[in-house]
């Protein structure tokens, strides 16, 4: 099972690349949020993606994440981008999450467990705009604990996504960089997000074609010196992975060396390496020569 941070950095991060919710949106008195909005009835209460959505088209499919100012996060990854109706289930290509990435105990759900499951359904895409819009009901289980949570009247109204199959370098200006050695072979970010969330710095590098992806986790306050990477404890982490299902981190075998964080002008520069190992079998690969000069 995952941990807290890699359900943030895998389930919100990893998968895409960021959209702003900087928008206004209002929830006194029980109103739903406005146009161009993400929200549902979680547990009977209103969840509002209103810390962070991120929607991105890659490989023929979208991956859907809203992340409340509360930390619930709810993930849809549908294996097409297409109008039309799609049943989540255990036999299912298309699945669904949910965690509070706050609790310290991890505690998952998910669509394609039992008994689990639930109706998605995307009624438009803007193609030219980059909107999406549709709704979605959802029954998730969490396996260990046998529990469920439901979620019902979810929306998506006119909410901009990214991406086409194919990660556009950033803009000739930039000058963020995440670039490394992944089994031997050179890893070049075609496209540098950088993130603050809970108190981190959260970077992340996907490549050109969208299939590998390294992110990396420190504290916004931290500076020069070298750190143990360790995702147990979730302070200095790392995590690579070309299939969001099995991701591999950082497990107390590698190291980050911050050479400089001005917080004035909130630019980092570091140097790390580790052995990316898998929570769920014996897979592993040797990440070394990794360099990051980001601004967040």
């Amino acid at each position: 099972m995952r941990s807290c941070l890699i359900r943030c950095l895998v389930g919100i991060i990893a998968v895409s690349s960021f959209v702003s919710c900087s928008k206004e949106l209002s929830l006194e008195e029980g109103n739903a949020p406005a146009a161009s909005s993400f929200y549902a009835t979680l547990e009977g209460n209103l969840w509002n993606a209103d810390s962070l959505q991120s929607l991105f088209e890659i490989n023929g499919g979208i991956s859907i994440n809203g992340l409340s100012k509360t930390g619930d996060q709810i993930s849809i990854f549908l294996s097409t981008f297409k109008t039309g109706v799609y049943t989540l289930n255990s036999s299912s290509d298309s699945y669904a999450f949910y965690t509070n990435i706050f609790t310290p105990i991890e505690v998952d759900y998910y669509s394609n467990i039992g008994m689990a499951g639930g109706t998605v359904t995307i009624t438009s895409i803007d193609t030219i705009n980059h909107l999406v819009s549709g709704s979605f009901t959802l029954t998730l289980v969490n396996p260990d604990k046998n529990t469920s949570v439901t979620i019902t009247s979810g929306v998506l109204n006119s909410v901009p996504y990214t991406g086409n199959g194919v990660i556009n370098p950033p803009p000739g200006n930039s000058t963020d960089t995440l670039e490394a050695l992944v089994g031997g072979n050179k890893f070049n970010a075609a496209q540098v997000q950088s993130q603050t969330l809970s108190g981190a710095i959260i970077i992340a590098g996907i490549s050109n074609d969208g299939k590998q992806n390294l992110e990396l986790s420190m504290p916004i306050d931290i500076v020069p010196g070298t750190y143990d990477l360790d995702f147990v404890t979730g302070t200095y982490a790392a995590v690579y992975y070309t299939d969001v299902s099995n991701p591999l981190i950082s497990n107390m075998n590698g190291q980050l060396v911050i050479t400089s964080n001005n917080t004035t002008t909130k630019t980092i520069q570091g140097t790390f390496n580790f052995t990316a190992t898998s929570l769920d079998n014996a897979t592993s690969l040797s990440i070394t020569n990794g360099y990051f000069n980001v601004k967040y």
